[in-house]
């Protein structure tokens, strides 16, 4: 597939195997940004390209591996996030030039489940959970990820670019590490995303590991 997945990693050295383990025939480029695990270790095992940034910074981290990609459609992936067997396939032939999936929850738990059915359907809007697909062209047009924001940058690129170019949900899922809501529970989560939406904020967004 004419795909390059972009997947910035930062201390991912838990998860970023499965992640990784789940790609096939598409070029893989991981950015290991201010990683002092064994991250970098992991992604030379599988990846096409292995781009190593001193400072951890997500969006700085993308931008670099969209520099680096082959291909005219770019995928960027989350560290922790698992791809099934349908959705690249689709990405690669798909008539939109911007857009994301469906989001699963990576286990049984009711509350996950119903959970990420309501981000899925957010997804329409613009926004997105853990991949984005989108032309080079058109990501370089808009002038690719804003540096000076460490969360909320992904959906608002995503906004930007509908307003250019045909925007649309790809067949298949991704599923989603389950790890954030764990350990900061469903309300305070749903809290910061809703008010990162009306008010983004430049502060590190913070890391679970």
């Amino acid at each position: 597939m004419n795909l390059s997945v972009i997947i910035p990693a930062y201390n991912e050295e838990k998860y970023l195997e499965k992640t990784l383990q789940a790609l096939h025939d598409v070029e893989i480029i991981v950015v290991c940004n201010g990683c002092n695990d064994t991250t970098e270790e992991i992604a030379r095992k599988y990846a096409s390209q292995v781009i190593v940034l001193k400072e951890k910074g997500v969006s700085r981290a993308r931008n670099a591996g969209a520099k680096a990609a082959s291909h005219a459609r770019l995928v960027f992936l989350d560290a922790d996030i698992l791809v099934d067997g349908k959705v690249l396939h689709y990405i690669s032939t798909s008539p939109y030039s911007l857009g994301t999936c469906s989001v699963k929850a990576n286990s049984n738990y009711l509350f996950d489940k119903v959970a990420m059915n309501i981000k899925s359907f957010f997804h329409r809007f613009g926004y997105c959970t853990g991949l984005i697909f989108i032309d080079k062209r058109l990501f370089e047009k808009l002038g690719g990820f804003n540096e000076r924001l460490s969360a909320g940058e992904d959906g608002k690129l995503l906004r930007a670019g509908k307003k250019e170019a045909r925007f649309g949900i790809a067949s298949g899922c991704v599923y989603n590490n389950m790890r954030r809501f764990r350990q900061k529970g469903y309300l305070r989560i749903c809290f910061y995303w809703i008010k990162q939406s009306l008010f983004p904020s430049k502060k590190d967004y913070e890391s679970i590991r």
